[in-house]
C-alpha cells in the first residue's frame, strides 16, 4: 500500500511524505509516530511538527510509489491542499 502524509507545517522545503508498506499500515504509522522509520518523519517528531495520513492507495506497490515520487509534487495528490487529481 502506498500512503500520503501531510505535515501541519513545512519542514524546510517539504510538507508531504509518500511511503510504502507491505504489511499493516497502522503498524507502520505507529513506527512513524514513535520517531522510527523514515528520516523525514523522525525530523518532524524532533521539531514538534504534527502530521496526518490524508490518502492511501491500497493496491499500490513500490513501483507505483516511485512513479508518484518522481512527479515531485505530492501536494497535487493531497486532498488537504485542495488540488486533488
Amino acid at each position: 500500500m502506498v500512503y500520503l502524509i501531510h505535515f501541519e507545517r513545512k519542514l524546510h522545503h517539504a510538507q508531504h511524505y509518500l511511503g510504502f508498506v507491505q504489511g499493516d499500515l497502522s503498524q507502520r504509522l505507529a513506527l512513524h509516530l514513535s520517531g522510527h522509520g523514515a528520516k523525514l518523519l523522525k525530523a518532524c517528531k524532533e521539531k514538534g511538527i504534527g502530521w496526518h495520513l490524508v490518502r492511501a492507495w491500497p493496491g499500490g506497490d513500490r513501483h507505483f510509489e516511485r512513479k508518484l515520487k518522481n512527479r515531485k509534487k505530492a501536494r497535487l495528490l493531497c486532498p488537504w491542499c485542495g488540488l486533488v487529481l
